[in-house]
């Protein structure tokens, strides 16, 4: 059977345990979604099932009080039944068991989650004519702590309603924590020059989003930046005397002034949050030791001065009843920093590289320190993510999590150079994170993506995982770009002469039909449609127009060269300027679709001056042709 056509296999994630059995299940108009206990966490769980239920067959069916054993007029029980777990059991909080013969189906949860993560489970295992395949699932999760991180301080800042639809997916995907990375993208009232114009969010959309994402099994957690990443911030003239160096990066542990501000800006936003935890962040603090604190880092190392900030910082965070954690990264390169930093200190372990050390997280189990991995989706400075970079380095991640004894995993999904990507590439390697943090990382990955075909993208057919798959993968341009799409780099390349990073055309070429070949077949199959499917048409039209660019810029710079050339070529170049004029207004489109509108210039001027650099070089190239001939 062709796993388009096989329900357990398009279970995402993967169940721990599933026997299959002879038979089916049969919703139908009769069924009734019972709360099997009667408490109020069945009755939510059952209301959701009704709701997916609904999504998935069309049917409404009707949720009832607690199991009374009705039968229908054949003697087969009519019935889906819902009930908590009691303690004493052996399902694992947030684990369930789903056990769905011929004449009912029984869901128990381990707590609420469990409970919800059972019936998103029976909701994906129904077909479209409501047939249940017979059998018993066994499911829980390998790590607690199931974390996607979304960057909303490189421009994009997502409408409420599109946060509320990414928390039903990720609850759906059983991710239990969400971090909105925040360096200046909120409303600060006693700093309000720091969010002015950015589109940030408010206390009243953190608050109603943590209540929303509650009540779906998610806490938002809150991500404030507390060090390095400061330049929105610092370029401010009231705060620029903050500044650890003329680099405008860091804030300097040597000014008071730095203290009252962080207290200032914790105080207004942790509150905002029912969370325990708060993420500081105090990444890449690149100029730590070298400004204002340099004096200091001569003493007493550089390690002191990063520990020294971190525990001033999580005194103040543990003050507003917050659990601090921090990224690790600088501990890696000062790896006496972590006997300085406070004891209850969680940090969060990254690096987005395929061949990353994974291991080295051992170090952190041998403190006996509590700790996460953090992986990467890879989408940013990219038209779509780089697959074979995400997929090796979410499964690594999530391995060393297991073997090591981490206390959670992270995703992150980040938009450097103003977040160019969109969020719909985003949701492969989200659906690959999910996979990996609940159960087995190292799940096929034809069956990953007709998992995700149908349960992210809504395609039955199983294609839309395959084109995700396919064009995640076209990203050669002839040169290597470390933690960039080559295939970007060419796109928004306005340097035509004397280029830094100069493509191949064997590569392009290579390229560039793989790209028409999956255009082909994407067009026959349908996609891309309407939503995430606009996300991917323009990423897919992106990467083709690359290739056809760089081909056109070689052919341009050969010409110059030899001082003639193809008059054909003048007018090819303006065409692949209207097509990326064309290509910014459907970018704006998508934007402006799910995002704030604050913050979308920054991307934009990529589009325009790639654009503006092609009509310029047409006219010239005509004029130099003319001019031979």
């Amino acid at each position: 059977m062709a796993l388009a056509e096989e329900p357990v296999a398009r279970l995402l994630p993967a169940p721990a345990a599933c026997e299959r059995r002879p038979g089916a299940f049969r919703l139908g108009p009769g069924t009734r979604i019972r709360r099997g206990d009667g408490s109020a966490t069945a009755e939510a769980a059952a209301r959701f099932l009704g709701a997916r239920l609904r999504e998935r067959t069309g049917l409404a069916l009707e949720v009832a009080g607690p199991a009374t054993g009705r039968r229908t007029a054949g003697g087969e029980r009519a019935e889906v039944v819902l009930e908590l777990a009691a303690e004493a059991e052996a399902i694992p909080r947030e684990g369930f068991t789903l056990d769905a013969a011929p004449d009912g189906v029984r869901i128990r949860g381990g707590g609420a989650a469990g409970l919800r993560y059972g019936a998103e489970a029976l909701a994906q295992l129904a077909g479209p004519d409501g047939a249940v395949p017979a059998l018993s699932i066994r499911d829980r999760p390998e790590i607690t702590r199931r974390v996607f991180s979304l960057d909303i301080s490189r421009g994009r800042v997502p409408t409420a309603a599109w946060l509320e639809r990414l928390v039903a997916l990720l609850s759906r995907l059983r991710y239990n924590e969400l971090l909105l990375y925040t360096e200046h993208t909120f409303e600060f009232t006693r700093h309000p020059e720091i969010g002015a114009g950015c589109g940030g969010l408010s206390a009243a959309d953190l608050r109603r989003l943590d209540a929303f994402a509650a009540e779906r099994a998610v806490s938002l957690v809150p991500c404030l930046q507390t060090f390095g990443h400061f330049r929105r911030i610092l370029e401010i003239p009231r705060y620029r005397p903050l500044a650890e160096s003329d680099r405008l990066w860091s804030v300097s542990p040597e000014e008071p002034g730095t203290y009252a501000l962080l207290e200032d800006l914790l105080g207004e936003y942790l509150p905002n949050f029912s969370s325990g935890w708060a993420h500081l962040n105090c990444d890449e603090p690149v100029d730590l030791g070298k400004g204002k604190s340099a004096a200091r880092a001569g003493r007493e190392g550089p390690a002191a001065v990063f520990a020294g900030h971190v525990n001033r910082v999580a005194e103040i965070a543990r003050a507003l009843g917050k659990r601090p954690m921090i990224w690790a990264d600088v501990l890696a390169d000062h790896p006496e920093a972590l006997d300085r930093l406070a004891p209850d200190l969680t940090l969060a372990d990254w690096w987005y590289e395929a061949d990353h050390d994974f291991d080295r997280v051992e170090r952190f189990r041998e403190a006996g320190r509590d700790f996460l991995t953090a992986a990467g989706t890879s989408s940013w400075s990219s038209l779509f993510p780089r697959l074979d970079t995400a997929l090796p380095n979410i499964r690594g991640h999530a391995r060393a999590a297991k073997r090591y004894g981490a206390s959670g995993f992270i995703l992150t999904d980040w938009g450097d150079g103003g977040h160019f990507n969109l969020f719909g590439g985003s949701l492969y390697p989200l659906a690959a994170g999910a996979q990996a943090a609940w159960g087995d990382e190292d799940r096929p990955e034809a069956e990953l993506a007709a998992a995700f075909s149908e349960q992210v993208a809504g395609d039955r057919s199983g294609f839309a995982g395959e084109f995700a798959a396919r064009l995640g993968r076209l990203h050669e341009a002839g040169f290597p770009h470390f933690n960039h799409s080559p295939l970007k780099t060419v796109f928004f390349e306005t340097r035509l002469l004397n280029a830094r990073r100069a493509p191949a055309a064997e590569a392009l070429r290579s390229t560039l039909d793989r790209l028409r070949e999956l255009e082909a077949e994407a067009s026959k199959a349908g996609l891309p449609g309407e939503g995430i499917g606009e996300d991917w048409g323009y990423s897919l039209e992106a990467s083709r127009l690359a290739a056809e660019r760089g081909l056109a810029w070689l052919r341009y710079r050969e010409a110059r060269r030899q001082g003639g050339g193809d008059p054909a070529l003048a007018g090819e170049l303006a065409r692949l300027a209207a097509d990326q004029r064309a290509l910014g207004r459907r970018f704006r489109a998508a934007w402006l679709r799910d995002n704030r509108p604050e913050g979308i210039e920054t991307a934009l001027a990529l589009h325009r001056r790639a654009a503006e650099a092609l009509t310029r070089a047409a006219p010239a190239y005509a004029a130099a042709v003319g001019s031979v001939r």
